[in-house]
C-alpha cells in the first residue's frame, strides 16, 4: 500500500474518528493559552492525525481487530484514562461488553493481574455510564474449570496452536529456535519449583484464558502480541509471533498489528517488535535473508 497523500491522511483521520466517536489525538478544547502556544498545539494535533489517518484507516486489519489491539496495549501500559475512551469507542464499533472483558482476561497472563483488573474496573464504569450494567449488581465468582479441565484445555490449545513449534496440529513440527537474549538456554534443566510454576502458569494462561471459546485464537493472538510488544517482552513476543504464523495470520497482518500497537506504545517499540518478527519470518520462510 503506497504512503498516503496529505488529503488521504486528513480524510482517513476524520472518517476513523467519526467511527470511533473520538476527538483528534492530543486535542483538548479546555483552558486558555497565548496565540503562539495555541498555534504550536494545533500543529502537534495535526501531526498526530498520523495515528487515525495513516494507521487506523489502513485496510490490512478490521476496526474490531484494531480495537482489541488498542485495549490490550493501553492495559499493558496502565493508561487508564485513554482506556475508558477506547472502551466506549470499542462499544461504538460493535464489540460487546463480554468481548471487552475477555480482552482483559486474555491480557492478564502477560500484563499481570493488577493491570487487567484495573482494565476491568475501567470497563465496568463505562458500562454503567452507558446503561449496559447496574452498579447495584454484586459480582460473585464462578469457577468455570476444575484442575482436570484446565490441564485438558492447556493440552488442546498447545496442540491446536502449535505452541513453540513451526506448525499447528502436528506433533512432529520443528521446534522454534529461541532468541538468545540471556533468558532461554538449551542445556539447563528446570528446578522442581520452576516446573511447578510452569504448570501453574500454563494451566491459567492456556487453560483458563486461551481455552475459553469466546473471541477465538486469532483475536487472542492479537491481544497477546500487543501486550507483549508494549512490555518489550521480546522472548515471549517471538514465541507468540510464531504462534500467529501457525494460526494463519499473514506476515502483512502481523506488521499491521505491530504498527497499530506502536501508535500507543511508541514508534521505537514498534521497530523493536518488527525486528523480533523478522527473526520468526526468517525461520518460517516468510522472508529471505538479505
Amino acid at each position: 500500500m503506497p504512503v498516503m497523500s496529505q488529503e488521504e491522511r486528513i480524510a482517513g483521520d476524520k472518517r476513523v474518528r467519526e467511527q470511533l466517536g473520538l476527538p483528534m489525538m492530543g486535542a483538548n478544547p479546555n483552558g486558555s493559552a497565548s496565540e503562539e502556544t495555541l498555534q504550536v498545539e494545533r500543529e502537534i494535533v495535526g501531526a498526530m492525525a498520523y495515528g487515525f489517518g495513516e494507521i487506523w484507516s489502513r485496510p490490512g486489519l478490521g476496526m474490531r481487530e484494531r480495537c482489541f489491539i488498542t485495549l490490550s496495549v493501553l492495559t499493558a501500559k496502565y493508561q487508564l484514562g485513554p482506556l475508558a475512551d477506547y472502551v466506549r469507542a470499542s462499544l461504538k464499533v460493535g464489540l460487546t461488553p463480554s468481548e471487552i472483558l475477555e480482552t482483559f482476561m486474555q491480557a492478564s497472563s502477560y500484563t499481570g493481574f493488577t493491570a487487567a483488573s484495573e482494565g476491568m474496573n475501567v470497563a465496568r464504569r463505562v458500562f454503567e455510564e452507558e446503561g449496559l450494567t447496574s452498579p447495584e449488581v454484586e459480582i460473585t465468582p464462578v469457577y468455570p474449570m476444575d484442575r482436570e479441565d484446565r490441564i485438558e484445555a492447556m493440552k488442546r490449545v498447545g496442540f491446536e496452536c502449535g505452541m513453540g513449534h513451526h506448525g499447528a496440529r502436528n506433533p512432529q513440527a520443528a521446534p522454534l529456535q529461541y532468541l538468545k537474549s540471556g533468558v532461554w538456554t538449551e542445556k539447563a534443566k528446570d528446578l522442581d519449583v520452576e516446573e511447578d510454576f510452569n504448570m501453574t502458569g500454563g494451566q491459567y494462561g492456556y487453560g483458563e484464558c486461551w481455552g475459553r471459546p469466546t473471541l477465538g485464537y486469532r483475536i487472542r493472538c492479537f491481544i497477546t502480541v500487543a501486550a507483549l510488544q508494549a512490555l518489550f517482552a521480546n522472548d515471549q513476543l517471538q514465541f507468540h509471533l510464531n504462534t500467529a504464523v501457525n494460526l494463519g495470520i499473514t506476515g502483512e497482518e502481523i506488521h499491521e498489528a505491530l504498527a497499530h500497537a506502536g501508535v500507543y506504545a511508541g514508534i521505537a517499540n514498534w521497530r523493536n517488535a518488527a525486528n523480533v518478527a523478522r527473526d520468526v519470518f526468517l525461520q518460517r520462510g516468510i522472508v529471505e535473508p538479505a
